[in-house]
Formats: C-alpha cells, structure tokens, sequence
C-alpha cells in the first residue's frame, strides 16, 4: 500500500504565493505516483527538511536498495542540476540513478547519514579541507568540457545578476543606508559582478551554490555535494559560501581576521587567487542583500551587505 503523499509545510508555504507554485502543489501527488510507478519504488519516509524548491524523500527500489526521490519545482536555476550531477559522474557529488527530464524528477543515490557539513561538529580546519577536497574533485572532472555542453555561462548570468542588481540598487539604496548600508559597497559588488567573469584565468563548471548545508556525509565519501546550480566559468566564484557559512565567522568580534585566514586557507588548497575569492564575497552579498530587499526584507538584505563591507578591505590582501 502506497504511503500518502506529505507535501511539508516549509516547502508548501515557498510555493503557494503563486500561481505556478499552488499548481505544481496540486500536480506533486501525481508527480510522486507516476515515478514510484515508472522505477517500482516504495517512499518509505517523510521528506527531509528544509527544501523549499522540491520535494525529496527516501524511497526503496524494487531489489530493496534505497535510495532518494527528487520531484522539483520548475524553475531555471534548477534546468541543469541533472546534467551536472551527471557530468561530475559521482566524483565529488550524488549520482543520478534515474531521470525524467519532463517531469522535473530525479532518483538518486542515498547520502547516509546524511548530516550535513554544517551540523557535524567538526573542527573549521577539518570542514575546509573536506570542501577543498570536493571542489578540486568537481573542477576536475569538468575542467574540459565538451563544444555544446549546454551550461550557462557565468558570464552572461553575472551581466543579467548586475543589470537587476543595479536596479534593486537604484529602488532600495536609500532604505539600506538608513541600515547602516555603505552604498559604495553595492556600486562594487555591482561592478564586481560584470568584471569577475571575464578575468578568470581559468572556466570550470562550478556547483553554484557550495554552502556547508550541501555538502552531506555519506557512506562511499566523506562527505558529497548535493543541489547543484551550475555554471561554467571562474572556479573562485565557488568557495565563498563555505569561507562565510562554516561556523558563520563574520558574526564574530575578529570576523575580517578569521575570514581571512579562511580565504588563504582555501585558496592554497585550491590554487586559487586568494584576491579573487574576497572578491567574489563581495559580488554575492552585494547580490544576495540587494535580492533580499527586493524581497521585502531590507534588514536581512542589510546584514548581507554588511558582510560585504568587511569583506571589501580583503581585496587589497589585507583584513579590515
């Protein structure tokens, strides 16, 4: 007998504010019963938590091997996760067992236990070795890509990010200020997200969205990378999340001194410029906080911002 489908209420509160989001709701049991049907598989869990863009589950396979049901939200910054968990072939990252393109659906391997990177307790030094070892796996297997690949290109995506960010500029700077917000800090991050593409040394395809609460324990590695957003171009646009969000040093009184070692720390693992990296820090607060305040939380999108401003000084290879 068929579990009942569960649609949790984080995922189904980030969905029903619009009208493609409630249909897709109303079309997830069907979704679910169509690949437990096409794959034989058995959900025999609740959905893990915190997906607010899909809904994922543990599911049996017909030998009785487990393995995770990935039913997705229709929208682009997910298009490509398929094909770059394929690209990567396992190394570094989940497999795909199965896929339906049309559906938005994925089967893939387990992560077991599954903790992520963030909640292991493991010391910061151990936690970014882990993530330096997963990023040179991933940039690896794609540093050379074949002509068609169909991934976007960071660059293109950069110019799009800044033309909005320009504009979320112009519509909320003044509210940011009033928060503390040094606008010189967005006209940089801006600049930074135009000019940063175009001067990498080298293109790789990038997981796009490297935080500590994607990268899961598992049984055949350490730790592997889940949820994907690829693009192909700068590999220093990669580690920032996980320099800023392991342990959340910038909260911290000696915040622009531990970042820093952090930047060096994974910039000598990862032969990457360690400029390039604070640099890129910068871009995607900016981004993010700007993104934020369009959303209608200007003081989330402050504190975003904030970050970038203590990233800034790290530019010139300094602390602030």
């Amino acid at each position: 007998m068929r579990i009942p489908v569960v649609v949790p209420p984080w995922l189904r509160a980030a969905r029903d504010a619009s009208a493609d989001g409630i249909s897709w709701l109303d079309r997830l049991p069907e979704l679910i019963g169509a690949a437990c049907d096409r794959w034989w598989l058995e959900v025999n869990g609740p959905p893990y938590k915190g997906g607010v863009c899909g809904w994922v589950a543990p599911v049996s396979r017909a030998d009785g091997s487990p393995a995770v049901l990935k039913v997705t939200w229709p929208h682009p910054e997910a298009a490509q996760e398929p094909a770059a968990l394929r690209c990567w072939g396992g190394r570094g990252a989940i497999r795909v067992l199965e896929e339906d393109r049309a559906a938005w659906t994925m089967l893939l391997e387990p992560c077991l236990p599954g903790t992520p990177l963030r909640d292991a307790n493991l010391p910061v030094e151990r936690g970014l070795e882990i993530g330096a070892n997963l990023l040179n796996a991933l940039w690896s297997e794609s540093a050379h890509l074949p002509r068609g690949h169909g991934f976007d290109s960071m660059a293109e995506t950069c110019d799009r990010w800044a033309d909005v960010a320009a504009g979320r500029a112009r519509r909320y700077g003044d509210v940011l200020a009033g928060l503390g917000v040094d606008l010189g800090v967005l006209d940089l991050g801006i600049e930074l997200l135009r000019s940063l593409p175009g001067s990498a040394g080298r293109h790789v395809l990038v997981h796009g969205d490297f935080n500590p609460g994607n990268l899961l324990a598992a049984q055949r590695s350490p730790f592997l990378a889940i949820d994907p957003k690829p693009l192909v171009g700068d590999p220093a646009y990669d580690p920032w999340q996980l320099v800023a969000q392991l342990g959340w040093p910038i909260r911290r009184e000696d915040a622009a001194t531990l970042v820093w070692e952090r930047i060096r720390r994974l910039s000598d693992l990862l032969d990457l410029v360690p400029e390039r990296v604070a640099a890129w820090g910068v871009a995607r607060d900016v981004e993010g906080g700007l993104w934020a305040a369009s959303a209608g939380d200007p003081g989330k999108g402050a504190k975003w911002i904030r970050s970038a401003m203590l990233v800034a000084p790290l530019l010139d290879g300094r602390p602030g």
